[in-house]
């Protein structure tokens, strides 16, 4: 029997949390082959994942870390500057890339793999909720295609692999974040980061709390599974162990089910189709299942990503650019977590009106960093 070759891999963000775990799952099994990977600035982790996983490339995203670090030989690999990013994901050899890297510095390299007729496992929701309809026409004019990442759609796009009957409703599931415990505390940080289900980075933390996260989920499902906003909706399940469901014309439900664990989506998306056995067995007769009507008011910027999102064109991109911000702000401690939504809204009341291309959605969504700034100070 003739022996499969290792499917190879390009990981983007190999530092953040979802990178790491990518590196977890493949890293250490021999289907695998890291061929590139890049970082933002974390260059003593990347030194490290280089010497351990061998990629022939890796990218340093952030100028000043590569001009400080543009000697560093870890290994034998080729360390390359940002404006070479879109090359790893485009590099022939190239079978999987893996979006991972934060917010929107991943739009071009995977509209770039797409364009190549890559495959892309999308864990990063910034680029197609920035640009979704640009992003699924180049994968289907180019043979392209994204597999979801995030536990919600990768549950759903499993249930619709499955099925093969288009839904008339998808239902997608919300863990609530610290703040469903938050009455009569102080909102700070440390209190929003203590989420008590999964274990993410900062920012998409906060946004499970703020409700931004939900709401970029909707609009991430509204261009993956082209289902309109109508017809997709959140429910409140705070033990995050029904992670997505499809409804049928006839009534019936076809739900996703698994333990917490990011891991489990990953490696669904690095063996896909195939499922390979993992240790995370779920004991039905000790789960709370609950499933409660999600309190929209509560989450205080849930209702403006949805509004972004169906206006479309730009605001969702002014949308991700004024949040970015916004949460920053929070994290550091220079605004209290109720002016994050008002920050949000002003910025996106002030959108500008420009065509709808790449080139203007990263122009707007900096435009919205700045805008963001300024109504900080």
């Amino acid at each position: 029997m003739k022996k499969t070759p290792p499917k190879n891999i390009c990981l983007l963000g190999s530092t953040g949390s979802i990178g790491r775990q990518v590196l977890e799952v493949a890293g250490r099994r021999r289907d695998f082959r890291i061929v590139s990977m890049s970082a933002h600035s974390n260059t003593k982790l990347l030194t490290e994942q280089v010497r351990k996983f061998k990629p022939e490339k890796a990218c340093i995203t952030d100028p000043a870390s590569f001009e400080k670090y543009a000697h560093l030989r870890a290994g034998a690999a080729k360390i390359l500057p940002p404006d070479k990013l879109n090359s790893l994901c485009t590099d022939k050899k190239t079978d999987l890339v893996i979006a991972g890297s934060s917010g929107s510095s991943a739009l071009i390299p995977i509209l770039e793999a797409l364009s190549k007729g890559k495959t892309v496992a999308l864990a990063n929701k910034e680029p197609i909720v920035m640009a979704g309809d640009i992003l699924t026409a180049a994968a289907k004019k180019h043979g392209g295609k994204i597999i979801p990442v995030d536990s919600e759609h990768s549950a759903i796009f499993q249930c619709m692999e499955i099925s093969k009957v288009p839904p008339e409703k998808i239902y997608i599931t919300a863990s609530g974040g610290a703040i469903l415990t938050a009455s009569g505390k102080k909102i700070t940080p440390g209190f929003i980061l203590a989420h008590p289900i999964w274990k993410m980075g900062k920012k998409i933390t906060v946004d499970s709390s703020t409700g931004m996260n939900k709401g970029l989920e909707v609009i991430e499902a509204h261009h993956l599974f082209s289902m309109d906003f109508s017809r997709i909706k959140v429910l409140l399940h705070p033990k995050a162990l029904i992670h997505g469901m499809i409804e049928f014309a006839d009534g019936s439900v076809n739900a996703y089910l698994s333990m917490p664990d990011m891991k489990i989506p990953i490696s669904y998306a690095l063996y896909y189709p195939q499922k390979q056995k993992m240790r995370n067995l779920m004991n039905f007769t000790k789960l709370d299942m609950t499933l409660e009507k999600y309190p929209a008011g509560k989450f205080i910027c849930f209702g403006l990503a949805l509004d972004a999102g169906k206006k479309g064109g730009l605001y969702p991109a002014a949308l991700v650019g004024a949040n970015e911000t916004a949460v920053k702000a929070f994290l550091d401690e220079r605004i209290p977590f109720a002016r994050i939504a008002p920050i949000i809204r002003k910025t996106l009341s002030e959108t500008p009106k420009m065509r709808y291309n790449i080139p203007n959605v990263l122009r707007v969504e900096q435009w919205a960093k700045d805008r963001a700034e300024k109504l900080i100070k």
